[in-house]
């Protein structure tokens, strides 16, 4: 794939100066021992040489090796006319051959410097190793830029002088050597300054003892991102901290309200204090509700084997006499980590609301753009007038804010839920899971 350097083609000239030479040298020591056969064999190694380093030469080259064949024959052969018919007729061969091999050599030039050019001038970092040595065999200057190494040092280095760190390196060769092709694997670099830098890796195994491998610069946006997460863990801290000398402060406030309440007995004053309590009340359950809703999008999504997430979420919940049916495929849903808080959602709201519920369903369809998670109870379902309602964060009962949580849970991977139950038969949610949200789980 790479190209010839000044160096290589220097010694690829002078390879074929030499064996144009030998070959010279063969041909009057043959021809002066009365041998005709064998030394024209010895020319096709400079015409193939020539082709393969100077195809736009070739022609040439091969002309001028054929007319000094021709003339050593005519100058130093005996005057005999079968000696010179084979010469005539080796002479039609090089230029023959050359003209053949220069223009098949000329194509497949032009084929490896398309190929090399979108390589070694691509916007994306490629580099290559020996799969048995682990040395860098090329890199374009893209790499080199990511590395801040010059290109012909990198050859000098081996992935351990690159990736330092031992189980990040053997791993990253053993899922190569496993799957023979990977992409998007985050690998960390070491730079010629020491420091570390972040690439989104692909690699795929040749037939040649080289694995070759893209990379692209993804550490401006890991330093971006550990940015966010520490100024989030920040941010939660302090929100933490705050949340909680608030609700002492308001456990105090309730405190006093109640020995309030026992030191008078005026009914206007009772009254002012019910609805001081009923407020506090309020404050605490909003203040309560803040600390669910600051840990939503806080960590990456991840894929979740749903039937098993449902599984933790009804184990944390008493059933009662509920029985839960799930008759789910084996499926995986890419959503926020806090995708069980959801399904508890769920099950709490139709055990606390459902009044009568005794089952509850959970089951999917596959549609045309993603899978639909239906979750059912025979409970009382919820009003027409409702539907939209209980998913807004000013409607609530009881600690309220479960099905908005929800809903803002889903909504970080572009998951959606509605209600489409029929009141008195039972509430009916959808969880819809776009087509690449989703995957099925395979089966060994």
């Amino acid at each position: 794939m790479r190209l010839l350097s000044p160096k290589k083609q220097r010694i690829y000239d002078i390879c074929i100066v030499v064996s144009a030479i030998a070959a010279a040298f063969i041909t009057v020591v043959s021809l002066n021992r009365g041998i005709y056969e064998v030394f024209p064999y010895f020319y096709l190694i400079p015409i193939v040489l020539i082709a393969f380093s100077r195809p736009k030469m070739s022609i040439y080259g091969t002309v001028a090796i054929g007319w000094l064949y021709f003339a050593i024959v005519f100058l130093i052969g005996l005057p005999d006319i079968r000696a010179y018919t084979l010469a005539t007729v080796w002479f039609y061969i090089f230029v023959s051959l050359g003209v053949l091999i220069s223009t098949y050599a000329q194509v497949y030039r032009k084929e490896g410097e398309r190929t090399c050019g979108t390589y070694y001038n691509s916007q994306a970092g490629a580099f290559s190793y020996d799969r048995e040595t682990f040395r860098i065999r090329e890199a374009n200057k893209k790499f080199a830029q990511i590395v801040r190494y010059d290109s012909d040092e990198l050859l000098q280095k081996s992935l351990s002088d690159l990736i330092p760190d031992v189980a990040e390196r053997e791993s990253f060769i053993a899922k190569i050597r496993d799957n023979h092709r990977v992409g998007d694997i985050e690998v960390q670099f070491r730079a010629w300054d020491g420091s570390l830098r972040w690439a989104l890796v692909s690699a795929a195994e040749t037939g040649e003892p080289a694995v070759i491998c893209t990379a692209v610069d993804i550490t401006d946006n890991k330093l971006w991102q550990e940015a966010i997460s520490q100024a989030n863990k920040k941010l939660n801290l302090l929100n933490n901290v705050t949340r909680h000398d608030i609700l002492n402060q308001l456990t105090a406030l309730i405190g006093y309200l109640e020995l309030s309440r026992q030191d008078t007995t005026d009914p206007i004053m009772l009254k002012y204090i019910e609805k001081e309590e009923t407020a506090a009340s309020a404050i605490r359950s909003q203040i309560l509700f803040t600390r669910d809703y600051q840990n939503i999008g806080v960590h990456s999504p991840q894929w979740h084997n749903i039937a098993e997430t449902i599984s933790l979420a009804s184990a944390t919940i008493d059933p009662r006499k509920v029985f839960i049916n799930v008759t789910l495929p084996p499926i995986e849903v890419y959503a926020d980590p806090l995708l069980e808080k959801v399904f508890y959602n769920l099950i709490e709201n139709s055990m606390r609301h459902g009044e009568h519920v005794t089952e509850i369903r959970i089951r999917s369809e596959e549609k045309e753009d993603g899978v639909d998670i239906i979750f059912e109870d025979n409970g009382a379902g919820v009003p027409d007038p409702q539907k939209e309602k209980i998913f807004r964060r000013e409607y609530f009962k009881n600690t309220g804010f479960g099905l908005f949580l929800s809903r803002e849970i889903l909504a970080i991977t572009n998951l959606t839920i509605r209600e489409t139950g029929t009141q008195g038969q039972g509430a009916r949610f959808i969880i819809h899971a776009p087509r690449e949200t989703y995957r099925r789980i395979m089966q060994i």
